[in-house]
This record gives C-alpha cells, structure tokens and sequence, in this order.
C-alpha cells in the first residue's frame, strides 16, 4: 500500500468502550445443499451433518443463516446441529413444509452474542408461485449483544426460485420487487435489515442467458443505493466461472457498521475432506459488521409477528359468543361475529406474549389491518381496539387492568383492503417487564364485522441523549498524515489502538500526544480514556 496516498475517512462513533471483540459480528449465509434429505445431496446425512458443524465452528461466525434445511418429527436437522456445536449455541427453523426433503431456511448463532426474539415466514412478501411455489422469505428478528447493550437486526433469510430460464427469471424478479416494496414501507424501513441467503442469480448481471437485457432481478435493490447495499456484488465463484449466487444486502442504517470485509469461505474445504460431495456445493459468504456499545442499561428492543403461519404465540380469550380470534394464510388473524347467516354478539381478545420493555425509555406499536361489513366510524373505533397492560399473566382480560390506545388509522370498514395502523406510542410508564398488549373486538345482533390484523411489529428504543458521554473531539483531536494515525489530547488520557477483531495494537499510559503508524488498510479503534472513535483507512 502507498501510504502516501492513504486517503481517511473518520467515522465519529462516540460510545463507552467495554471490550471491541464482542461489539464484532460475523454473519454468514450458507445453503447446506439438502441437508437432512438422503435422496438429494450428499448421501450420508449423518457425515453431512456433522461437516456443517465443523464447518460452523471453524468458520468462528456468529450468525448463519442455512438454506435447503429439511425438518420432520424424525429428523430435526436444526436440533442436531446444535447438539453437535454444544450449549453455547442456538438455533431455529421456520419450516414452510415439514418434511426432510423440503427446502426450509434456518439459522444457528452464539447464544452469547446473539438474542432470539422470533421468527416468522414473510408470507406478505409477495405471491407464494414467484417464491418457488410457497418458499417463502423467514424473517429472525435478532438482537445482538454488544457489551451492555443490544442492537435489534431484522435478518431476513431467502432461498428464490432456481433454474436460469426466462419463466424462473421472471419469478425472481416479481418476488425481488415484492420483497423491496415490503422492505421499504413503514414496518421495516427503519430496521437494521440484512437480507441474505441463496439468491440463485447475481447482484450484477443475470444467470438467465436468454433475458434481455441481462440485468440483475434484484436491480431494485443494487439501484437504490441510497437505501440498500449490496455486499456480494464483487464475489466470484471459480467453479461456475460466474458471480457467486448466494449474496448480502444490507440497509442504510448498517452502512457504517459494516467492516468492509466479505468473504467467500473457501478455507470450508480445508475443514472436511472431499467437501463438495460430502458436504454442500456451495461455499459459505460471510460479512463482518462491527458496533460501538451503548450507555449501560441502554436496551433496543424489536418484536414482530407477522401471522404469516400461525397466531404464533398470541392466545385467544373469548369473554362472550362462540365466535373466536382464527387464523387465515395471506390474512393474518380473523375474527368475525357473523356466522350462518346471523350477527351473534361477541367479545373476543387477542393478547400478545410477554414483552420485556423495562431496557427502552420509548416504544411505538404498529400493525396492518383490515374491516369489512363494519358500522360507523365511530362504532370502530370502540368495537375493534387495542389495549395495553403490565398486569395480566393468563385467564379472561378481567383479571388485570387495561389502558386502552388510540389507533391513529383504522380501515374504511367496506372493504378488504388492508391499511397500516400508524405508529401507536406506548405510555411511558409501561416500559416495564411483562407488557402485553391486545386487540379486543365487539360484535352485536346487528353489526358483526370482520376484522383481519397481520404484521404487527413493536420497536423500543433507548434514549442515550441524557447518558451519552461528552464527544471525544471536544477533548482530543485524532488525524491521519502519511499513513499515520496522529492522538493529539487536551487532556492526558491513557490511548490504546484496537485492530477490528479488537487486537490491542498500541497502547501507552496517559500522554497528551501520541501518534500510530498504520500498516494496512482497514477499521481502527481509538480509545482515548473511556472514549473512542472508529477510524477507517481506505
């Protein structure tokens, strides 16, 4: 490297310094080619399996997602992967098909760096034919763990239609403007979303010979550059002479959090012998993404629940009618009062599961809902309502007191048009553990409407503008001259220079003045007290 060249790019991330090693995540995508299925793949499913483990536990990564994982009662491939990495590992498995021959999406993670909140097939994101005839997005809402505090990461793991004809194409480019569309509303478009997996085709160009012209079917994500990132876009694989297949997109607000390092895992076939016929034919795509911690206690939190399969683990409470809260695919949660004919009078909840909101200073709620065959307006807004409490554990809604909440946006009542409820704060005074909110609905001999509620996503978050710490630059002065990092201090502070794995490099006791010769490209971490800010050399 010329560093006379260097150019710098400071990147200010003022954060309390606990230990830059656990604020580094690696996470990667990797389809395990028909893992668990006996009469595709590999044949020995027992020697495949404990590859992927070696594989997982050499590789050092923090979170893969798996593509092409089968599941059935006799064989729970996600379940014996875990047993073979050991206790400290997790793992998780939205099966669109139970069966061990089915192409299912999971992930496997460190339990100590990585929070499972859900999981849920993204059945909204489009038609079941353009996702391979029902394989669908799996959405692992994840919170990983960055010293005391916690960054919520919508991980969204894909495995699109296959095959490079023209009819194949078209479905994945329909699923990829679905997808986008999704993504970019207002459940999601201020997430931290990676979305990754087997896109079998290239970020840059297509597999498809024959379309014309031979653009990417995921143009709209690589085009919008303001919005999204694609990692992978530079990736080739030598064995196909092409782009690779399986890729990373990360949205903005990941940006600055990620390391510039992605990784084509060919070192995987040094781990196990006679890799691509024992273990997968595809190699293992990694990024590495690094975060500054928080102020102490300072907790985000994420939950969703899209319906996409189930009530997932809402519970349904009926205080009157026989009428209940169901479900339905592509709808969400159901209810209607009207059955036979008849308007029957109801009162019906919906409850969530426990959430903990006692690490956020804030909260909003949202969900998509529609209403058909309803009354007035105002008969809606008192007969289909959500309600929030910290006091309610199991039984009839009686048994705790409720607040109810306003929703800001409710549907027409004459359609089935779904409409997005708008963000809906949560009091103050319930940021608290065990907080469960619920959608109670109201019918009578005269109005039984339906009301259909799907995607429903709750995001906390902490307020570090009271804790966060003085900025380091009103304090210290840190500069780039011909590849060496400059530390001018106003006052004497004790300076450590931290590589991004969080390798101390240098280190001196408290000086007003020191300087660090840069010996390649890359992120760099410079503490100045307890202060620190994230340096990238390009």
């Amino acid at each position: 490297m010329n560093r006379i060249g260097c150019t710098l790019l400071m990147i200010f991330a003022f954060v309390v310094f606990v230990n830059a090693q656990n604020s580094t995540f690696k996470i990667t995508t990797w389809n395990t080619e028909w893992l668990s299925c006996s009469i595709n793949g590999p044949t020995d499913e027992q020697l495949q399996v404990n590859n992927v483990a070696k594989v997982i536990k050499a590789l050092d990564v923090d979170v893969v997602a798996l593509q092409e994982v089968g599941t059935s009662s006799t064989y729970s491939t996600i379940d014996t992967l875990v047993r073979r990495l050991g206790s400290e590992w997790g793992g998780s498995i939205i099966p669109w098909s139970a069966d061990n021959c089915n192409q299912n999406q999971g992930i496997i993670y460190k339990k100590s760096k990585v929070q499972f909140v859900s999981a849920s097939l993204m059945s909204n994101a489009g038609t079941s034919y353009n996702w391979s005839s029902g394989r669908f997005p799996v959405l692992y809402n994840l919170n990983l763990v960055v010293g005391n505090s916690t960054v919520p990461v919508a991980l969204i793991n894909i495995h699109a239609k296959a095959m490079s004809d023209e009819s194949s194409y078209a479905r994945r480019k329909a699923a990829a403007l679905s997808l986008k569309a999704l993504l970019d509303g207002n459940s999601y478009n201020t997430k931290n979303v990676i979305l990754l997996g087997d896109f079998n085709d290239y970020l840059t160009g297509t597999q498809c010979r024959s379309c014309s012209p031979a653009e990417s079917p995921y143009k709209n994500f690589v085009d919008d550059t303001q919005n999204y990132k694609g990692l992978t876009g530079g990736l080739y694989d030598p064995n196909y002479n092409s782009p690779v297949i399986d890729n990373i997109i990360i949205s903005d607000e990941l940006f600055d959090n990620y390391s510039n390092a992605v990784l084509r895992e060919t070192t995987a076939a040094q781990v196990v012998p006679n890799f691509t016929s024992t273990t997968s034919d595809h190699y293992p795509i990694s990024a590495t993404f690094s975060f500054g911690d928080g102020p102490t206690g300072c907790q985000n939190f994420s939950f969703s629940e899209t319906f996409g399969q189930s009530l997932g683990a809402f519970t349904q409470q009926s205080v009157q009618g026989t009428q209940t809260w169901g479900w339905r695919a592509q709808y969400g949660a159901v209810i209607s009062g009207y059955q036979n004919s008849v308007a029957n009078p109801n009162e019906d909840w919906l409850v969530s599961p426990a959430l903990d909101l006692s690490g956020s200073s804030s909260a909003t709620l949202h969900f998509e809902h529609a209403l058909n065959y309803a009354g007035t307006m105002g008969d809606n807004m008192n007969n289909y309502s959500l309600w929030i409490t910290d006091g309610y554990s199991s039984g009839l809604p009686s048994t705790a007191n409720w607040t109810k909440l306003t929703i800001p946006t409710m549907p027409a009542g004459n359609n089935w048009t779904f409409v997005n409820s708008g963000d809906i704060t949560i009091p103050t005074d319930l940021m608290k553990q065990n907080i469960r909110f619920a959608f109670k609905y109201q019918s009578n001999e005269t109005v039984a409407a339906t009301w259909e509620v799907r995607n429903i996503t709750v995001d906390g978050k902490c307020n570090q503008t009271q804790s966060d710490p003085p900025l380091l630059e009103t304090q210290s002065k840190v500069y780039a001259a011909g590849g060496i990092i400059k530390i001018e201090n106003k006052q004497a502070m004790p300076v450590s220079v931290f590589d991004i794995t969080g390798r101390i490099l240098y280190s001196v006791p408290a000086i007003q003045n020191t300087e660090f010769d840069v010996m390649q490209q890359g992120i760099y971490i410079v503490r100045c007290g307890n202060k620190v800010v994230k340096v990238v050399v390009d």
